[in-house]
């Protein structure tokens, strides 16, 4: 495997990466999110779906502090919780249309990456837009592996 970065690789990430993450958590503290509710709504934006089970390993939390995690952002109106049809035990979860809005509503009224994105040109915009689906793609792939070797282990 090549782990050749160039040079500054990791200091440009964080330096874009970290206010901006930072100001997308300060938002969704302001709309009354803790820490855990907030790395569960992530997770599961990310997942598209997932089981209360994910939420507490995550978490690192015993099955009852998931559930009463993910009952808390079930009130709220931002999961959707539903019976998984092939295991009427356990539980899927989803983001709702409001958890989705308030997520999407984090991430696009994010000012500081509004501002560095207006102050690229067209052609830079393609360019990090490029990278970062290239990016995720690959996270993606080996997060779905990673995955496949826990339930393989399990």
């Amino acid at each position: 495997m090549n782990t050749h970065f160039p040079p500054h690789f990791h200091q440009g990430l964080e330096i874009v990466l970290a206010p901006v993450i930072q100001t997308f958590i300060r938002y969704m503290k302001e709309q009354g999110l803790s820490m855990p509710q907030i790395n569960a709504l992530m997770y599961i934006f990310h997942a598209g779906e997932c089981q209360v089970a994910d939420i507490g390993t995550l978490a690192e939390v015993s099955s009852a502090a998931a559930s009463q995690l993910v009952e808390r952002l079930v009130q709220q109106d931002l999961v959707e919780r539903r019976e998984d049809p092939a295991d009427r035990r356990m539980k899927i979860l989803k983001l709702s249309r409001k958890g989705l809005d308030l997520f999407q509503r984090g991430i696009t009224a994010n000012p500081i990456l509004l501002e560095v994105m207006a102050s690229l040109t067209d052609e830079q915009r393609e360019t990090v837009q490029t990278a970062f689906t290239i990016l995720a793609q690959a996270a993606r792939q080996i997060q779905g592996l990673e995955k496949r070797k826990v339930e393989k282990h399990a």
